[in-house]
């Protein structure tokens, strides 16, 4: 870890942790890329696993779901469909919303990388004990919330302000 700067406003455990968080969403991100296809966003993969789960969901709740901004699925959702593994249809009691498919195409790519990405969680997070699992998740929501008062100033709560 770095040294902590002279004069600085953060305490040294503090900094420890925010090293220790930094080192493991880089690795994170390494493994999806990884695991991934070349040239694919990880968010390709997680949109075929939540429509395999969850089949016609709106562009917008899988941009919501995903923590990711409406273009940025737009753009997965494109290489998806031209790839054949998604269709795009406007739903037909509200003209605004499209929801998304999987093609046979898509289920057959969500099966071929489930089992990858099944072993990666099991093998990082599985290997916690449940404690240690339930720990870290309520330190990671209790994270999320602190982070969202920094971005998103006044919303009145975590499902409003991860929309926004």
């Amino acid at each position: 870890m770095p040294p902590a700067p002279e004069h600085s406003e953060v305490e040294r455990v503090t900094l420890q942790a925010f090293h220790a968080l930094g080192r493991f969403l880089h690795l994170h991100r390494q493994a999806m890329q990884r695991l991934s296809k070349p040239g694919a966003h990880h968010g390709e993969f997680m949109s075929l696993r939540l429509l395999a789960t969850s089949e016609g969901m709106s562009q917008r709740d899988l941009a919501e779901t995903l923590y990711l901004s409406r273009p940025r699925v737009t753009r997965i959702l494109q290489g998806l469909e031209k790839a054949g593994a998604v269709r795009r249809e406007v739903d037909p009691d509200d003209q605004r919303i499209t929801r998304v498919f999987l093609t046979a195409e898509g289920r057959r790519q969500e099966l071929e990388t489930r089992a990858a990405f099944e072993d990666f969680i099991n093998g990082t997070i599985g290997r916690l004990s449940d404690q240690g699992k339930l720990e870290l998740t309520r330190l990671l929501d209790e994270l999320s919330s602190y982070t969202v008062d920094m971005v998103c100033p006044g919303a009145p709560d975590h499902e409003t302000r991860a929309a926004s």
